[in-house]
């Protein structure tokens, strides 16, 4: 127990050390996120170095004091990569498209350190996995890039993207234990010592008022990559645990993303442009601060962990627990449309005229409107 304590405390100095050095360099190099008139609404020029420090750490504690074979080399260099993907693209925007291509390859590098034909999925394909391991590697990658691409979407207010991360790696670690697969336990437990303490500069609090350092894209795709490979590993090496699951540790991210790539779509926009249709950025339009946005997104996750957690206690087949998630996405969807002002109006004969929203969006100083046609007359609503 001392040296566990040990550890723990170093570890912790060691993230806080680096981030503290770290904030210096990244302003020097211009590493810091600066604030605009549409999305970023923060004070001041912010480094964007928490992820370096925290995944720094993280690596710096389990080559030295670990088991890095554990996680595999795979897993190694492509963190590598998406860390230095990231890091570039805070400092000089890369494209949309280029991106998307580089976390392919680092998906299908990731999966590829996996027994990804064991995935536990549920009786239904749980006979011929060798037939279904064309399916299982695809929908392996799938995962993994949209993590990715959901923790940088989450990555919009201070503390959620880091919160909502360590409550995921909580329960992961007790899902771990509970099926046995202790192994993985001290890997995932020094990444959330390194995270907690990012979070101690990011999160608010009544001892700060607002964040001094973010992630970056380095820090929440990093994040997102090392949870979805961590998922992948715990759903291939029991049965017990199945992968349907353990997608409730991490839905509220996955929901949010599927939603507001269907609303760009529906909108006739890219679903990589940007815009104040998050989660989080609806909850703050619509009368919560900062900290209670953060904390609400942060205890649905909790709380749909937890359901994932049970259903794996109770040997629920993954099939039902498939078929239950139907409820996070019905709930979001409920409230996306009312927090947006869709209205779906029913006309004399019983027939809908549709959803419509009209709203307007500052997109880079640019105005653009979006009607979902339908209803005779827009209502206009303020961002």
């Amino acid at each position: 127990m001392s040296g566990l304590f040990v550890n723990t405390i170093a570890t912790f100095i060691l993230s806080v050390s680096l981030i503290v050095g770290l904030r210096r360099l990244a302003v020097a190099f211009q590493l810091v996120d600066c604030p605009d008139t549409v999305r970023k609404r923060h004070s001041g020029a912010i480094p964007l170095c928490g992820g370096i420090a925290v995944f720094s750490a993280f690596a710096i504690a389990t080559f030295f004091g670990g088991r890095p074979d554990l996680l595999g080399l795979n897993f190694w260099l492509g963190l590598l990569i998406i860390t230095f993907i990231g890091v570039v693209d805070d400092r000089l925007p890369l494209p949309a498209i280029g991106r998307l291509v580089l976390q392919l390859s680092i998906a299908v590098a990731l999966v590829g350190g996996t027994d990804i034909g064991s995935l536990s999925v549920g009786a239904l394909l749980s006979e011929d996995t060798a037939l279904f391991l064309p399916f299982f590697f695809f929908i392996g990658v799938l995962f993994v890039a949209g993590l990715v691409n959901s923790w940088n979407m989450l990555d919009g207010v201070d503390g959620l993207a880091g919160g909502v991360a360590a409550v995921s790696l909580i329960w992961l670690i007790v899902i771990a234990g509970s099926a046995e697969m202790t192994e993985f336990i001290a890997s995932i437990e020094t990444l959330l010592i390194c995270l907690c303490a990012f979070l101690v500069f990011n999160m608010r609090s009544p001892w700060r008022m607002r964040a001094s350092v973010f992630l970056g894209d380095a820090g929440s795709t990093a994040l997102g990559a090392t949870i979805a490979y961590v998922i992948l590993l715990l759903a291939t090496r029991s049965s017990a645990v199945s992968f349907p699951a353990l997608l409730w540790v991490v839905i509220v991210p996955i929901v949010d993303t599927l939603s507001l790539i269907a609303r760009r779509l529906l909108a006739h926009r890219s679903p990589m442009s940007a815009d104040r249709w998050h989660l989080h950025h609806l909850l703050l339009d619509h009368g919560l601060g900062h900290a209670a946005t953060t904390n609400t997104v942060i205890l649905a996750s909790a709380i749909c962990g937890g359901i994932g957690y049970a259903g794996i206690r109770a040997d629920v087949p993954g099939e039902i627990m498939a078929i239950g998630l139907i409820v996070p996405i019905a709930i979001h969807t409920m409230f996306v449309l009312a927090a947006s002002g869709y209205r779906v109006k029913v006309q004399p004969d019983g027939s809908g005229a549709g959803l419509r929203s009209s709203r307007t969006d500052v997109l880079g100083g640019a105005t653009s409107s979006m009607v979902f046609k339908g209803a005779a007359k827009p209502v206009l609503k303020d961002e």
